[in-house]
């Protein structure tokens, strides 16, 4: 088996907690099958790490963690020759889930490994590319605050003091949202603008998007509301009935331009928090990523 057939970026501190057994045989698997394994901590430079190997010609980087680390592959992969496979170890994996790679880790390094290419769209703020969505308002509000909790603190307890605690802050932003075709002020606690379109009538947060290669952004928000408004909203997003939430906006364009008399805004990106300079700068790059997918099955011959 070469050595040098591609690199894997393994997150095991992400999403769901593998028993330390697993986490061993998810490595050991990935190296019997030619793979470096690189493990992700934080004062590792994934985009300088994934340009110097590119330099020596080896062209597939797997992510092995969540959207947090998908995100972070996609950074230095996004616009070149190089492919791309994911191993979903997170809480929600929605990029996997998009993109219909098995959930059970073993199927999915398989199909990074020898599935299908796909090209696919990305999305860019500012600098900074993005697979999912980025967040204002709510969002970011409520993930910075879990992390505050640290990573060995239980998830659930950790979501819920972020929740109580962003309720009781109940931070909005007041933007102006700039279109090729119009222009808008809003206040809300709740913008999400993703790369390409959600399908809203499927029930609650794994709302798939049904092609990444439509080369659009959705734009989705509400309103400044009341919290019980807010609370009606998501029992409505829950149901799979968001579309008909008094208020709710939503539209599609190519690029958009958020301004905001902030010079900084928090916002989420693929799940994490980042702060960036305003205005934001937001465009689909359509076509713009390969990543591996599940081959089609064989059609029985006629």
């Amino acid at each position: 088996m070469p050595s040098s057939r591609g690199t894997l970026f393994f997150n095991p501190s992400s999403g769901v907690k593998l028993p330390s057994a697993e986490l061993s045989a998810i490595e050991a698997y990935a190296t019997e099958q030619g793979l470096e394994v690189i493990h992700v901590t934080r004062d590792l430079d994934i985009t300088a790490t994934i340009r110097e190997q590119m330099r020596q010609n080896k062209n597939l980087f797997i992510a092995a963690g969540g959207d947090g680390t998908v995100n972070c592959v996609v950074q230095a992969v996004a616009h070149t020759d190089a492919t791309m496979g994911v191993i979903p170890l997170g809480t929600f994996n929605h990029f996997a889930r998009d993109l219909g790679i098995p959930l059970d880790w073993r199927a999915a390094l398989d199909v990074a490994i020898s599935g299908a290419k796909k090209q696919i769209d990305v999305a860019r703020v500012n600098e900074r590319y993005f697979v999912n969505n980025i967040s204002l308002g709510l969002y970011p509000e409520m993930v910075a605050r879990r992390e505050e909790r640290g990573r060995d603190y239980p998830r659930w307890k950790a979501r819920f003091y972020a929740m109580y605690v962003t309720l009781q802050k109940y931070p909005h932003v007041s933007l102006t949202l700039e279109s090729e075709h119009h222009q808008e002020v809003v206040r809300t606690h709740m913008l999400l603008i993703s790369n390409n379109t959600y399908d809203l009538s499927r029930v609650g947060i794994e709302a798939p998007r049904n092609t990444l290669e439509e080369g659009r952004l959705s734009v989705y928000w509400l309103p400044h509301v009341s919290r019980i408004t807010l609370m009606k909203f998501i029992a409505h997003y829950f149901a799979g009935r968001v579309r008909t939430a008094p208020g709710f906006r939503s539209f599609r364009t190519q690029q958009l331009k958020v301004r905001s008399s902030r010079k900084d805004l928090r916002l989420g990106i693929d799940g994490e928090v980042f702060t960036m300079q305003t205005p934001l700068v937001i465009t689909t790059v359509p076509q713009s990523l390969t990543v591996r997918v599940p081959r089609e099955p064989a059609r029985p011959a006629p």
